[in-house]
Formats: C-alpha cells, structure tokens, sequence
C-alpha cells in the first residue's frame, strides 16, 4: 500500500507509515520551520509566570511538534492538559506528540533491525510496533468519543486494530467506514487488503472492485488506480486469468500510453483460461 496523507485517508499497512495520519493538519503546515530562541524563552516563561493561559502551551507545543521535538512537546502538552483537560486542541496536539515519539521508537527499532537482524533487535522491534499500534487505538478511540461525527477515524483505527491481531473489529470498522458515502473507496481498498492478508480472495477481490468502481461518489485516481492495481495482481496470482486481463484493461484505461501495461494485457490474452 502507497502512503497517503489523512486528507486522502488511505493508509499504510505498515505501522511505520507517516505520522500524519494522526496529526491535526494546521500542526504539521502552518508552523514557521524556524523559530527563534527568543521566541522559545518568551514562551516558557509565559507557562511558568501566567500558567492560566492556553494560548501560551498551544503555540509552544506546535513549536516542538513542528521540529519533531516529542519529548519537550509531550511535557509542554502533558502540563497543558492538567490545566485545560476539556480543551480539544490541548488533548490533540497531545496525542500527536505521543505518536511522534512513539512512531520515532519504531523507527529506531526497524532501523537496528536491518542493520543486524537478530533476536536481540527482532524483540525491540515487535515490542515497539505493537506500542504503536496500542496507542493509535486508543487515540483513535479517544478522539471518536470527543467527536463521534469523525467517522474517518474508523480507517486508521481498523489498520491499528489489524495489526494487534483484532481482524473481526477491524473489519467491522472498515464495514461501517464503507457505509459512508465519501470514505467508501477507501473503506473497501482497506478491506481489499485485509482480507487479502486473511486468504479470503473472492472478498478481496470483490472489495477492491467497489473501490475502484464505485460510481457515486466515483474514487478517486489514486485509490482507482492502487485497486484495480491490487485486483490485477491478486487474480493473476490465484490463476484468475480472465479477471486479471479485466483488470489490467481498466489500467490500461486510465494511462492508455502505459507500454507495461500494454504488453501485460498482451501476456494476459495470450494465456489460456
């Protein structure tokens, strides 16, 4: 799966995927990338003298968010929600922080793992990946209880949840995900996926072909693409040889001038049923 932004909603199958699926857009864009030391001290010492003050905290931790300062956000943050524990923005970029340092432990732990792949390193990288996925969970969980109407949420949540092994839920979230007329593309290119993992092809198949064929509302070019894409190699892989031409054909479509996919289809037609 192609790593796609929360504005797309489609997310990675790996827990290492971008931050950003959790992250509130405005934290990650509208930060200067550079903030002077100044402008730090000014802040601190604005939490330390007037701590009843919110505004203070939220630029402060936007600051570290921004520089992917995790720690520093996290104690910023935690200090900010003892004071304003009803205060959304405050509990988000919360979160966010938890996340970053989080989604950098996974990092950390992958990044030995390749260097010098042993038991030593395999254990630290399990651990820190099923911590990840434990706290996408309850954020996931977490935000849906302050704003119940964000049903988008239930994609990243049912990613997190199939990664802790919690298939049936997860599929449950992305089937009611799907029941939305905007994420449906994206619930059912999910679902495509999960049960491709789950051996259960024809599901796979018939998921990825309502994601791409959706007509209202139609997917959109990215998600069309990616699960005709899916659809193709998985009918080809189990000897479905003519719906992977069909496939193939749809792809084919969209880039007419693709000499790959031209001389797939012709290695397709080729082949007998």
């Amino acid at each position: 799966m192609k790593p796609l932004t929360p504005e797309d909603l489609l997310i990675r199958q790996t827990p290492a995927d971008d931050l950003r699926w959790g992250v509130s857009p405005d934290a990650a864009d509208n930060i200067a990338s550079t903030v002077t030391l100044q402008r730090f001290q000014e802040l601190e010492l604005a939490i330390k003298n007037n701590p009843i003050h919110v505004d203070p905290y939220i630029e402060l931790g936007r600051i570290y968010l921004k520089n992917r300062r995790w720690h520093d956000a996290k104690r910023v943050l935690d200090r900010a929600a003892q004071q304003f524990n009803n205060n959304d923005e405050v509990l988000t970029l919360r979160e966010d922080a938890q996340l970053g340092r989080s989604l950098e432990l996974y990092n950390v732990a992958e990044a030995a793992y390749k260097a010098e792949p042993t038991v030593l390193t395999q254990e630290p990288l399990q651990s820190s990946k099923i911590e990840l996925n434990a706290l996408r969970e309850r954020i996931c969980r977490a935000r849906l209880e302050r704003h119940p109407d964000r049903i988008e949420l239930l994609v990243p949540l049912a990613v997190a949840l199939e990664n802790l092994g919690s298939v049936e839920e997860a599929t449950k979230c992305l089937r009611q995900a799907a029941e939305t007329p905007s994420l449906r593309a994206t619930a059912s290119l999910q679902l495509g996926y999960l049960y491709t993992r789950a051996r259960r092809i024809p599901e796979a198949l018939s998921s990825f072909r309502r994601a791409a064929l959706f007509r209202v509302p139609p997917p959109s070019e990215a998600i069309k693409r990616e699960a005709l894409s899916a659809a193709a190699e998985l009918s080809q892989r189990h000897n479905m040889v003519d719906s992977a031409r069909r496939y193939v054909a749809l792809l084919l479509e969209l880039t007419p001038d693709d000499s790959k996919l031209a001389q797939r289809l012709a290695e397709l037609n080729a082949m007998p049923l």
